[in-house]
Parts: structure tokens; C-alpha cells; sequence
């Protein structure tokens, strides 16, 4: 299905993706930091199929920390056996096939490890594209459409995760378009920035440069209207390379030590008409939005 999808890319018709899968698991009684997809795989499959049933065309594999790093920290396991993140990713794959059937498309998700590049942090180069090769190559092995790169805010860790896919795919002798997406917020100084200090336009260079086939932002503190600047940036960088733009549901709030979205679903849906007008093809939502946001982001679109 991944030149079908290359072929939907390149026509120009907008692509809805899905939505929060953190936030509806956390709602569904899942605790933070389980591995769902083995500890719980029927309601991974729920939040699936209700973001199907809204009306997202691409569902995002639950693999959004499955990685050595990001496990190991958790505390699952110093080094996470290799046949546990196969076991894994297997299972994401096999969830998001499932539910988007013959007409839609999966997403194998790759997100960032938590960890600094040496010379700000101790992560050599070499062992954080290591790691990221392990979790693109069962991806692949899963038959996924596209590989999502996201909530990135290092350049440096982004295009190792992208030359990572970009290697996964060739051993796997497929053509799997890569989207890279980061995340911002607003600076003090103006405008908005990663939390590395990266601005959209330096980053959609970045992301260009190392190689990705769509370029993106998602997450963030920033609202959707906030989003569509980013997304004018972004344009104003390549005309060529589509954009995906999934902000969360409003700016996150603080309330009773929990963290909170109040943006409401079809508010929601009218700041990202101003994204797509801003140029974005894809649009889909991040930490916060819902199957009931999808809905109204499908219809007002």
C-alpha cells in the first residue's frame, strides 16, 4: 500500500491522519509507560477503530516509544530484548492494519529518545541511529505505508531517525515515503522555536535536507491558528515537499497536577481549516484530541 499512498500524496488531495493515542489510552484506564500493544492490545485496537470511524484515512502505529532508550528508562528493561520490540511493533502493525482494512493507511511511528546528542548530552551518534534503525526495520517488516518521525526537537536527532528509515526501507527492498515532524513553541523572543532552539524554517530546512519525503510540526504549545504560521514558514522554505500539521488539542494546561486540553472539538476543526489554508495537505491532531475531533476536522474539511 505505500505507492498508494505516494500516489494520494502526489495528487494533492488532503490526507487526514488520526489523532491522540497517549491521551484516549490514558482515558481508557491505561497507566503511562505500559506497553500497550502487548499489555493491552484490545484497546489500542478500540482507539483504532473509533479514529477509523471518524474519519482518518491514516492511522499511526502505537510505537511511539518503542525503542531500547525509551523502554530501558521506563524501567521494562536496561537493554529491551530485540524479540520484545519485534513482538512489539508486530502487534502495532498488525492493530493498525486492522483497522483501517483495504482503504486506509498505517503510519509506523518513531519518536524521539529523551535523550541529548553528544556535546550537550552523552548519546553518541552512531548508537542513537542504531537504536532507531532497530525500531524502522520491524516497522518495515510490518508493511506500514509511511514512517512518522515526530515531536522531534534536536535536527540532529531527526535526520539520524530519518536516515534510520531510509536504510529500513531499502533493506526491505520497499519504497516507504518518510514524513519528519518537530515540535514548537512560542518564544519569548518572537515567533517559535523547538526546545532546542531551532526555528520552522531552519527546521523544514533540516527536514529536507536529511531526506524526508513530507515535512511537519505536531505537538507543541501552540494552538492551530499558531500552527498555520508555523505551516507559512514551512512553505515559504520548499513549495515541493507536502506539509503535516497535527497540533494538540489547544495549548496544554496544568490543572491539579494533571495535564489537560481544552480546545474543543469543533474549535478544534475551524483553526485547522486556517491551517489547510495555510498550505498544509495533511492534518490530523496530537495529545488531547479525540475521535470526536477527527470527526469535525473531517467534516469541516
Amino acid at each position: 500500500m505505500s505507492g498508494e499512498f505516494r500516489k494520494k500524496l502526489e495528487s494533492g488531495e488532503i490526507i487526514v491522519f488520526d489523532g491522540a493515542m497517549g491521551t484516549e489510552l490514558a482515558a481508557r484506564g491505561i497507566e503511562p509507560g505500559t506497553v500497550a500493544n502487548i499489555a493491552a492490545p484490545a484497546t489500542v485496537a478500540a482507539v483504532h477503530r473509533a479514529y477509523r470511524e471518524a474519519g482518518a484515512e491514516v492511522i499511526i502505529t502505537n510505537t511511539f516509544g518503542v525503542n531500547r532508550q525509551v523502554l530501558g528508562r521506563r524501567g521494562d528493561s536496561d537493554r529491551m530484548p530485540e524479540h520484545l520490540l519485534a513482538e512489539s511493533c508486530g502487534i502495532a502493525c498488525d492493530l493498525a492494519r486492522k483497522s483501517v482494512g483495504g482503504v486506509g493507511f498505517v503510519a509506523g511511528d518513531i519518536g524521539p529518545m529523551g535523550v541529548l546528542l553528544e556535546p550537550y548530552g552523552t548519546m553518541q551518534k552512531d548508537v542513537m541511529r542504531s537504536i532507531f534503525s532497530v525500531t524502522a526495520r520491524f516497522l518495515a517488516q510490518g508493511s506500514v505505508d509511511l514512517f512518522l518521525v515526530e515531536t522531534m526537537s534536536d535536527t540532529g536527532e531527526m535526520t539520524l531517525a530519518v536516515q534510520a528509515c531510509r536504510e529500513a526501507a531499502r533493506k526491505a527492498n520497499r519504497d516507504i515515503p518518510v514524513a519528519a515532524s518537530m515540535a514548537f513553541d512560542p518564544s519569548k523572543q518572537g515567533g517559535f522555536r523547538t526546545n532546542m532552539g531551532v526555528s520552522p524554517s531552519a527546521a523544514a530546512e533540516a527536514m529536507v535536507a536529511a531526506g524526508a519525503d513530507i515535512i511537519g510540526a505536531n505537538c507543541g504549545s501552540v494552538t492551530p491558528e499558531q500552527m498555520a504560521e508555523i505551516v507559512r514558514e514551512f512553505r515559504s522554505v520548499t513549495k515541493q515537499h507536502p506539509i503535516l500539521a497535527q497540533p494538540n488539542a489547544g495549548v496544554p494546561e496544568l490543572q491539579a497536577g494533571q495535564t489537560v486540553f481544552r480546545l474543543a472539538p469543533e474549535a478544534f476543526a475551524a483553526g485547522m481549516l486556517k491551517v489547510r489554508a495555510a498550505g498544509a495537505q495533511l492534518l490530523g491532531g496530537c495529545c488531547g484530541t479525540t475521535p470526536e475531533h477527527i470527526r469535525c476536522l473531517r467534516q469541516a474539511l
